[in-house]
């Protein structure tokens, strides 16, 4: 379950995608600290512009995810031909990095498309901070969520639990243009299990390519119909 977890932490203006794009793929290293153990994962991610995500695992090199527009998650692995699915909102590939730097939904991070509101704007140093609201029904996992911007690119968020606790940061850095889209190569996240207990997991992402021959193949992976569901 520690490692579903790990993999699902990949899964967080007007879109110019659909306009310019049909598929991009990009290599993401993710290295997370728990407990004073080291986890290495390294993934290739591919996506769509219909919003579906298919992500590859070559450490381990068993796993495979697949992912969509309304937070339908299928994680399988291949040496057991074994599926755990799940869905939720927030697995959507709406909440996921890629959406929102490639769809260019810096402003919000994509929150608006899932229900939240602007509770508050202020301004900090030369940057913008905005606090969100979430849904009804995204109360009982948030009860606000923060974002800074520099400028147009967002820095920072952090998430609030209903007691108000400081449960995740994210932050957001090291951009670079790519296809005249700022896009950070970096991205830290800190889960908050207890006030002195974290993980701490760092994404860094290399190699973006756009409409690369490849990924419609592995775009239409299928899991096989004899996997065993795990619940």
């Amino acid at each position: 379950m520690r490692y579903l977890f790990i993999f699902l932490t990949l899964f967080v203006c007007q879109s110019g995608f659909s306009q310019m794009y049909n598929t991009i793929a990009v290599d993401a290293t993710v290295r997370s600290a728990e407990e004073g153990k080291i986890t290495t994962l390294k993934t290739t991610i591919y996506y769509n512009v219909n919003g579906k995500m298919v992500t590859y695992y070559s450490r381990p090199d068993n796993i495979v995810i697949i992912n969509n527009e309304k937070g339908q998650v299928s994680v399988y692995d291949k040496d057991n031909n074994s599926v755990i699915q799940s869905q939720n909102a927030y697995y959507s590939t709406k909440t996921n990095e890629l959406y929102y730097f490639i769809n260019n939904k810096k402003n919000d991070l994509g929150l608006a498309e899932i229900g939240f509101t602007i509770k508050d704007v202020s301004y900090e140093d030369g940057l913008t901070v905005t606090e969100w609201w979430p849904p009804s029904e995204g109360m009982k996992y948030f009860s606000s969520i923060k974002i800074v911007h520099d400028q147009e690119n967002p820095i920072f968020m952090e998430y609030k639990d209903h007691t108000e606790m400081v449960v995740k940061k994210v932050y957001f850095y090291n951009y670079e243009q790519v296809n005249q889209i700022d896009f950070p190569r970096s991205i830290t996240q800190i889960d908050f299990k207890t006030e002195r207990d974290s993980i701490v997991s760092k994404t860094q992402y290399e190699n973006i390519r756009f409409n690369v021959p490849e990924a419609s193949e592995k775009l239409n992976f299928k899991i096989p119909a004899d996997a065993k569901l795990i619940k």
